[in-house]
């Protein structure tokens, strides 16, 4: 549960700290009756979510507590886009100590990158780090956008590597022992040859995946690739790019995951044991005993709605200084994405807790 008393301090005026609350509140409940409750033995809570500019851009101290409360409902969160640390720290300040965090260096701007680092969140109490991470760095042969030519009688070979690099850790649960890898590909454009590109990064990290995948299989071990895909629809080639190489989408998340519900960007995608995509798969009237979702976090907080509040934030920016009542309520949709995110939370549930196969396994290996 995150550490509400910083409210106290760092929210010092009292009206506003009692719509904060109130806001929380309503969060909290849509979080309950949303999300499965979290439990020490059986279950993982698994989530993906990138986070705008998260420390790029100022934020409401308040942001922080709605961000934290979300982060708090799941086990282990893969999050893209970390700027400046001091934003997250702050979050995971406010989600206790029984929390802790692995991150990437920030991505190469020369390289193509923005910045940014990819981290993965994690409650201690129910998920553990295996002592194993590493960014992905492609062999000679799968350099992106590769092209080959000769000078001096010998083949030159050039490419790129990703441009933000795919961070990959090994972590357990339970009985549950899998590799988890993070990623934010390559936007670019919608067509041409940035497009092109970003097909191409989703095919070799895929290709590169899956082949490590058919092997830990064989001990029992998961991989799971999840983050942010820049896949345009599960018909487009951005996603034949990761299924065409053995993942598998649940289809509860075969959903737009941006705020105006027109693309597919984020995914959770398997190569694992039948069990445990047959687990993720059942499905169940009840909200709670659902094992994949998306979280509409403005359901409950930055609702329209609210925008009266938050019209004196709105004009201490140089944009809302220049915007007529008549154009505030677009720039407050724009406005909210920076203070959580344009991208929704992505969700599984997965079943941790098989030592009743394993058991049957050992007497079988007794006859």
């Amino acid at each position: 549960m995150p550490y509400y008393y910083r409210l106290k301090n760092d929210i010092r005026k009292q009206l506003k700290r009692n719509l904060v609350i109130d806001n929380l509140l309503r969060l909290k409940r849509q979080l309950d009756a949303d999300i499965p409750d979290k439990d020490m033995e059986n279950n993982l809570l698994l989530a993906t979510w990138n986070i705008r500019d998260f420390g790029k851009r100022t934020r409401l101290r308040e942001s922080h507590f709605y961000i934290a409360e979300i982060l708090s409902r799941f086990d282990l969160i893969a999050v893209q886009e970390v700027n400046q640390l001091d934003d997250f720290q702050y979050v995971m300040n406010i989600l206790g100590p029984d929390w802790d965090y692995i991150a990437t260096d920030v991505a190469d701007r020369e390289a193509g990158g923005n910045g940014e680092r990819m981290a993965f969140v994690y409650d201690k109490r129910k998920v553990s780090f295996k002592n194993i991470a590493g960014e992905i760095v492609l062999p000679q042969s799968k350099l992106i956008s590769q092209t080959t030519y000769e000078i001096d009688g010998k083949t030159v070979t050039e490419g790129k590597q990703f441009r933000r690099t795919p961070f990959v850790v090994s972590f357990q649960s339970g009985w549950f022992k899998f590799d988890l890898c993070t990623v934010h590909i390559y936007y670019g454009a919608a067509y041409g040859k940035a497009l092109k590109t970003r097909i191409e990064e989703i095919d070799e990290i895929a290709g590169y995946l899956g082949k490590r995948a058919d092997k830990e299989m064989d001990d029992y071990k998961s991989l799971i690739l999840l983050g942010d895909f820049n896949i345009v629809h599960p018909e487009h080639k951005t996603m034949k790019a990761l299924t065409g190489n053995g993942f598998t989408i649940p289809k509860k998340l075969r959903r737009p995951t941006n705020i105006d519900r027109t693309k597919f960007y984020d995914q959770i995608a398997f190569k694992t044991q039948q069990n445990v995509l047959d687990y993720v798969e059942k499905s169940s009237r009840n909200p709670k005993n659902q094992n994949a979702g998306v979280f509409e976090m403005f359901d409950s907080v930055f609702r329209e709605e609210d925008l009266p509040q938050y019209l004196p934030d709105l004009m201490k920016t140089k944009t809302g200084k220049k915007k007529s009542p008549l154009e505030m309520p677009d720039y407050y949709d724009k406005w909210k994405t920076y203070q959580m995110s344009d991208h929704k939370p992505l969700w599984v549930r997965l079943q941790i807790n098989n030592s009743e196969a394993y058991l049957e396994g050992l007497k079988k290996k007794q006859k």
